[in-house]
């Protein structure tokens, strides 16, 4: 399931319009939450609900079986919740090529695992014969890069997670 855009504008308007407090769409893949709850988060922050792939559903049984005995064994309590794990995405903010490296031939600018600083250049976009650096906005551990290596990028698109330090 996708959304443009145009579909998620009109989504927050209804959800305004309706005075709803928070709208959840499960599907696939997907997991939207709409909540006017407020978060102390950066306007580039996106969470990140981690989904299982078809490789790991037989170890899924399993894992939720120990999640759900670890949460009995623990005291009951009133707004008692899981916290979710909190990721940085890192998004693109033209339509280009998307290079990790300075040259052919060069080592990439970072690695899954680094560990990157605010403003350390992460990556390059290609726009029109212009070589753009694209830098992070937070200091953390690179967690997932998510465009290959001379893919053709949107303006918008995710390119990698980070999560912050503590």
């Amino acid at each position: 399931m996708k959304f443009n855009i145009k579909e998620l504008k009109n989504l927050l308007v209804s959800v305004k319009q309706n005075h709803l407090q928070s709208v959840s769409i499960k599907k696939a893949n997907l997991e939207l939450i709409i909540s006017k709850e407020i978060l102390q988060l950066p306007s580039t922050s996106i969470l990140v609900k981690q989904i299982p792939i078809a490789s790991d559903l037989k170890n899924q049984a399993s894992n939720e079986l120990q999640l759900k005995t670890k949460l009995r064994k623990q005291p009951a309590q009133k707004n008692h919740f899981v916290e979710p794990e909190l990721y940085f995405t890192i998004v693109s903010p033209m339509v280009g090529t998307f290079y990790r490296s300075p040259a052919p031939g060069e080592p990439h600018f970072i690695e899954v695992n680094d560990n990157v600083k605010i403003n350390q250049t992460v990556c390059l976009v290609e726009a029109m014969k212009l070589m753009n650096e694209i830098e992070a906005e937070v200091s953390g551990e690179v967690v997932e890069i998510l465009v290959k290596d001379g893919d053709i990028i949107d303006c918008g698109q995710a390119l990698m997670k980070i999560k912050p330090e503590p």
